[in-house]
């Protein structure tokens, strides 16, 4: 497997995090995932501050970006981002970190695929478009909040610089869902 693919792959299951929060309930996840958020700034601060850690770590994981030696991770900002939309009442949490855990990847395939070589191509943005009212219409949320979080997920995609895409999705997906549901 590819590392791009390994990438995906593992940002697609990241949104079984939900799982805690309909098992365990939502306070149990949002207490988790801001605890977790908390270690994962710690490790993020010793690997770009510890060139010999920073090595092990890509070794033992190897799914960085080469990029990613001299800034955060995006699996701490995706982190961040699932942090944030948490906290927004269900169903925006929900909704927001699963779309943000299936579009990703999906605008990074299409992308990367039919993109030509652009970081971020339109190609990718309709990706994330039609990956979000996948996800939204599945879980059955009203049309009108499954359009209008979808385009948001789409813009949060492609004009999310200079913040992280990882970071910015799913707490804005989470917040037109619970202001439009």
């Amino acid at each position: 497997m590819s590392d791009g693919a390994l990438r995906r792959t593992i940002h697609v299951s990241t949104g079984a995090v939900v799982l805690v929060g309909v098992l365990a309930g939502w306070h149990t996840l949002r207490l988790g995932i801001t605890g977790l958020a908390v270690v994962a700034l710690f490790v993020e601060l010793v690997r770009l501050r510890f060139a010999a850690f920073r090595e092990v770590l890509a070794r033992t994981v190897p799914v960085f970006r080469p990029e990613e030696s001299r800034r955060p991770c995006g699996a701490f900002w995706l982190l961040l981002g699932y942090a944030s939309a948490a906290w927004i009442p269900v169903p925006g949490a929900a909704a927001g970190i699963l779309t943000a855990a299936v579009a990703d990847p999906i605008a990074s395939a299409v992308g990367g695929r039919w993109g030509g070589g652009e970081p971020k191509s339109w190609i990718g943005t309709g990706a994330v478009l039609a990956a979000s009212l996948v996800v939204l219409l599945a879980l059955r949320m009203p049309l009108v909040a499954v359009v209008a979080a979808s385009v948001t997920a789409a813009a949060s995609e492609r004009w999310s610089r200079p913040l992280d895409d990882n970071l910015v999705l799913a707490p804005a997906v989470a917040a037109v869902i619970w202001m439009l549901t």
